[in-house]
């Protein structure tokens, strides 16, 4: 849960592994999609560091691929946010090209975004916390 000092309340979920196929039923998929529908607002975070040397792009697009995917496909008319997580391990040069990027992906997706592309750095020097914290509460209270 967040509280906020005046008394507002978001609950959050964080659902993990929806990988690849998740929809029709890979990994526990369809279990963790299921809890994805009862939610208002969707926060797509990923590893904009590329850890694991994964690709962050590509990871965005199969997370919107799986909510597009799964049931009526209305989950993906949500309002959003897209967190590009890990930007601590990045150099600003870097950080600028793959943050660009990142916003031309959620364009060309379709996601239904309520800013731009967040930077955060969720676990180790907290960068960003304020400003999601504020873009949350936003884009709770819009899809009310």
């Amino acid at each position: 849960c967040i509280d906020y000092q005046d008394g507002f309340r978001i609950q959050v979920a964080d659902i993990p592994g929806l990988i690849d196929g998740a929809a029709e039923g890979r990994g526990k998929g369809h279990d963790f999609l299921r809890h994805v529908e009862r939610t208002k607002a969707l926060t797509y975070i990923v590893d904009i560091a590329g850890v694991d040397y994964r690709d962050p792009v590509n990871d965005l697009n199969i997370l919107f691929k799986e909510i597009s995917s799964y049931g009526d496909g209305a989950m993906v008319e949500r309002p959003s946010l897209v967190l590009a997580n890990k930007v601590d391990l990045l150099g600003e040069e870097e950080l600028e090209e793959k943050l660009y990027m990142g916003n031309e992906a959620v364009v060309a997706a379709g996601i239904s975004c309520a800013s731009h592309v967040l930077p955060v750095s969720v676990g180790k020097t907290g960068e960003g916390l304020q400003e999601l914290s504020k873009a949350l509460r936003q884009v709770v209270v819009s899809a009310q």
